[in-house]
């Protein structure tokens, strides 16, 4: 199907709620440059004014299932009266709350706030999550790959937290970083045991019915020239960062994981934009305690399961290609592979994993380069629908 195809099938399935909105506000929902649906001044503006951002969920790894979430755009006073010229604004706070269910049972809701204080001088992000998914597992530490899954289900609190602070003068990024989860693991849908090897059955005795603590505290370095992190329209982001996991900060598992990511943006033209993606993720277990089955990282790429393949050594890389029909609406085309191991020399010669997909966007909110939009992507065993808000990585 060729573009010119395109042009007037995505602005109309999207537009119907949007006039239904626009109706009803009134101009509040209507940008006076272009007359088009916007949010952004009823963002900024409206004490009690927020984004809704439903979601229908077809992660293969959870089923289908959906998903309501609002974000809070929250302005100081200088910003409020700042009239942006091209530039998206970033506000110095946004809340967010949700909450999620699917056909396999999986649920959980969730509070959130991104801080950018100081002007942008201190940056805060913070997560308190309560959830109960059941996922499937094809491999386990130490008991290596499954013949098949077991699907668990992990129920309790999550929190997560990181401060960073950007030194002086440059676009550099460094600070701490906290994860606590309490989680009690349960076998899903009474599976027969005896079919998996002794190793498996022992694994699984071990972990499941008990409430396990993984408690660490870490240091985060960053280097951010993105225009805007919304919608980043050119610039670079690499971090990396490393966390301790140990029984003086109330760890049941003693463990260390670290992640090293880019994320490179190149503005080739008006019309069009290249993104790459690349990152390492890792984890070295302390003493012979087993990792819990949900620690290890697993590849994380749009249409591949989570948890679907995990490894101690995880690498990923991933490009997007992006076209500007107008302003406000964008194509993509992207794909990705990762592989995981147990060690990094292994990683050389793991087992590819491929996906590609395409996508679209809508610039929802002009005055903070806010975009919405959805990904259909394929795997090597599914495909699936992503609702997406704000930036992709």
């Amino acid at each position: 199907m060729s573009h010119k195809r395109l042009r007037p099938v995505f602005p109309l399935l999207l537009a119907l709620p949007s006039l239904a909105l626009a109706s009803t506000f009134g101009e509040q929902l209507a940008d006076p440059d272009d007359g088009q649906f916007d949010a952004s001044h009823y963002l900024s503006e409206v004490p009690s004014g927020f984004l809704p951002v439903p979601s229908l969920i077809t992660e293969p790894a959870v089923g289908t299932g959906l998903a309501l979430g609002a974000l809070f755009f929250h302005e100081s006073e200088e910003q409020r009266k700042q009239r942006t010229q091209g530039k998206a604004l970033l506000p110095e706070n946004i809340s967010i709350v949700g909450g999620m269910g699917t056909e396999n049972g999986t649920w959980g809701a969730a509070i959130g706030h991104l801080g950018f204080w100081m002007e942008d001088s201190l940056r805060y992000r913070g997560v308190l999550a309560y959830a109960s998914p059941n996922l499937d597992f094809y491999s386990l530490p130490r008991t290596g790959d499954l013949n098949k899954s077991i699907e668990l289900n992990l129920k309790g609190p999550v929190a997560f937290q990181d401060l960073k602070y950007r030194l002086p003068g440059t676009q550099v990024f460094v600070g701490g970083r906290q994860l606590y989860r309490k989680v009690t693991s349960k076998l899903a849908n009474s599976p027969d045991l005896s079919r998996f090897p002794t190793a498996v059955q022992d694994f699984l005795e071990r972990q499941t019915n008990k409430s396990i603590t993984t408690s660490g505290l870490g240091v985060v370095l960053e280097y951010d020239s993105r225009d805007n992190p919304f919608n980043p329209q050119k610039g670079y982001y690499y971090s990396g960062n490393y966390t301790v996991f140990d029984d003086s900060l109330g760890s049941d598992v003693e463990y260390a994981s670290y992640q090293i990511a880019g994320l490179n943006y190149w503005q080739l033209s008006d019309r069009w934009n290249l993104g790459l993606r690349v990152q390492m993720d890792a984890v070295n277990a302390r003493g012979d305690k087993d990792l819990p089955p949900y620690v290890p990282p697993f590849i994380d790429l749009r249409g591949v399961p989570k948890s679907r393949y995990q490894g101690d050594r995880i690498g990923v890389a991933e490009v997007q290609l992006d076209y500007k029909l107008t302003p406000r609406w964008t194509l993509g085309l992207f794909t990705g592979t990762g592989r995981a191991a147990d060690h990094f020399d292994e990683l050389g010669s793991a087992e590819e994993v491929n996906s590609y997909g395409t996508g679209f966007r809508y610039l929802i909110a002009k005055r903070y380069g806010l975009v919405m939009g959805a990904d259909v992507a394929r795997g090597p065993e599914d495909t699936a629908v992503y609702i997406q808000t704000g930036s992709t990585w």
